[in-house]
């Protein structure tokens, strides 16, 4: 191949040839600059990562930020979810006046919207403030609620 190309290249083509492969020599990446698989180093300046990211340990030394959201749910029932999220945990209170819930039975009403939804069932369990008695809710992976404490008619 190469004793048929080089009768067919002129001295300029020859010498604009070793200038293209002098250049890319000459803009490989500089070892100091880049980013290695393994080793430990120190990376400056702000960096992007558009992909899932694991990590065996992680320690951070400064301001964390995690994604929030609130959501207020109030059920048919007259029972009001506050539900506050701070990175996968989630918080709930309650607040409202309870009516017309059944033991085992979905709690009528609004249900709650992502980004609340638990990946499985989850117990939310609450008190009645003037009351000896206490209640659980499961959240269901879909949003609906089961009331799962005292039957309560309209009182």
């Amino acid at each position: 191949w190469f004793e048929n190309i080089k009768g067919q290249l002129s001295e300029d083509a020859a010498g604009n040839l070793q200038n293209e492969i002098n250049n890319l020599t000459s803009i490989k990446a500089d070892n100091e600059k880049v980013v290695h698989n393994t080793g430990d180093e120190d990376i400056a300046g702000k960096k992007n990562f558009t992909d899932d990211m694991k990590t065996k340990n992680l320690e951070v030394s400064g301001k964390l930020e995690l994604p929030t959201a609130t959501l207020t749910v109030t059920t048919k029932s007259g029972l009001v979810l506050i539900l506050n999220k701070l990175g996968d945990l989630a918080e709930v209170s309650f607040s409202g006046e309870v009516s017309n819930v059944t033991p085992g039975k979905m709690i009528p009403g609004t249900w709650v919207d992502n980004p609340f939804h638990p990946t499985t069932t989850k117990q939310l369990i609450g008190h009645f403030a003037g009351r000896d008695t206490s209640f659980h809710i499961d959240l269901k992976p879909d949003g609906s609620m089961i009331w799962w404490g005292a039957a309560i008619g309209t009182a």
